[in-house]
């Protein structure tokens, strides 16, 4: 696979092509090349109908997705789930998913490629996104994958403790040591079982996308590192496409990775998880001892900050282009103190107590059940962890 290959900008093709619609949610343009057996094309167009209606739920119970390969799958449902809605134009079902080519690789095995576009009041497209699925007809139904594996078959591997490694070239091994000992640390202390990763090195987050099956996304604009993860059958699958901070991965990122294998993100509370990225993983490359020495300078440059404010209106301390955020760093020492004193099971209660609320209510309900800091007296007890940075 090349990955500088461009996507066919598919808006302008729809506006020069008809397309013709089918009872089924899929909708077939004339510039898809279907199969000229009438019962294959049907076994197409059902089975398409059957893996959209089965994408937004759990991956075990998606009926259509190819066994024995679901932890890198899982990547690519992941960019697929919920991809119809439009908050901008206040619609469940904005986006209509377009088949777009349809190619018989060899025997029963093809290729086939999705688009999802909506038409706004003006009746201009309004391209969403663009995928790549490999399929295979067995016993007159297709069933779907991610094309990550076909797409590095000529790429290398090497072991390190759980996680198989897989490069271009050549491996860094400083950096993959590195990265073992950070998914090490984040296991131990989430209580996370040993169990394999397969780590993609891309050279950059486009690459990361294209090989995954991610041929566009319009999320992804200008985005030039990132990373895609999944995880299915006790199997991690991560596509690093950083390149940046003089790593290749970001260790503030991976914490937020590893939390969500133990708890559901709708449960977790994002001040309490940036702030342990902050003092676990640091932020924007900076490492959590310059990320506190700047808070310091901060709190010692506002004596009297309403610390309580600050956290409700999540301001910053550092602004530009590398902003850090005062309930952030105040999480940061929280966390360390109740770990400290209470043990991490006390963090991940306070870390589950939902999203954010407007008041932060449910938070500050939990802290007090787990720490005894409340809303009332929250100020005071900031004052006082603040004076213990040293």
């Amino acid at each position: 696979m090349n990955p500088k290959r461009q996507v066919p900008p598919l808006i302008l093709i729809f506006l020069l092509f008809s397309i013709s619609a089918f009872s089924q949610s899929v909708i077939v343009t004339e510039m898809a090349s279907l199969a000229k057996d009438t019962s294959v094309r049907n076994q197409l167009i059902s089975s398409v109908n059957g893996f959209l209606k089965e994408k937004d739920g759990p991956i075990k119970n998606n009926t259509y997705v190819l066994a024995g390969t679901f932890p890198e799958t899982s990547a690519l449902l992941d960019e697929l789930k919920h991809i119809g809605q439009s908050n901008r134009f206040a619609d469940q079902n904005f986006y209509k998913c377009h088949l777009t080519n349809f190619v018989k690789l060899e025997a029963n095995k093809y290729l086939i490629q999705l688009a999802f576009i909506g038409v706004d009041s003006n009746r201009t497209p309004v391209f969403r996104a663009a995928f790549r699925f490999l399929a295979e007809l067995t016993d007159c139904k297709f069933y779907f994958c991610s094309p990550l594996k076909q797409n590095t078959l000529s790429w290398k591997s090497k072991r390190l403790g759980n996680i198989d490694f897989h490069f271009k070239d050549t491996l860094v091994k400083r950096d993959a040591e590195a990265f073992l000992k950070s998914v090490s640390f984040y296991d131990k202390k989430l209580g996370i079982a040993n169990s394999p990763i397969e780590y993609y090195y891309c050279d950059n987050f486009p690459e990361a996308q294209q090989i995954l099956g991610l041929d566009y996304k319009s999320d992804y604009n200008g985005v030039k590192s990132d990373i895609l993860t999944g995880r299915e059958n006790n199997t991690s699958v991560i596509l690093s496409g950083y390149n940046y901070y003089n790593q290749r991965f970001d260790p503030h990122d991976l914490w937020h990775d590893r939390l969500r294998i133990v708890l559901n993100s709708d449960t977790i509370n994002r001040p309490v998880d940036e702030g342990c990225a902050y003092l676990y993983g640091g932020s924007w490359g900076i490492p959590w001892k310059e990320v506190l020495a700047k808070f310091k300078a901060y709190a010692a440059a506002n004596p009297n900050a309403d610390w309580l404010n600050l956290y409700i209106e999540s301001k910053n301390y550092e602004d530009g282009e590398k902003p850090l955020k005062v309930p952030y760093a105040l999480n940061a020492l929280i966390v360390q103190k109740i770990e400290k004193e209470m043990g991490f099971a006390a963090v991940l209660n306070l870390l589950s107590c939902g999203k954010r609320q407007a008041g932060d209510e449910n938070y500050f309900k939990t802290l007090e059940k787990v720490s005894g800091i409340s809303k009332a007296n929250f100020n005071k007890a900031m004052k006082v962890l603040i004076a213990t940075i040293r």
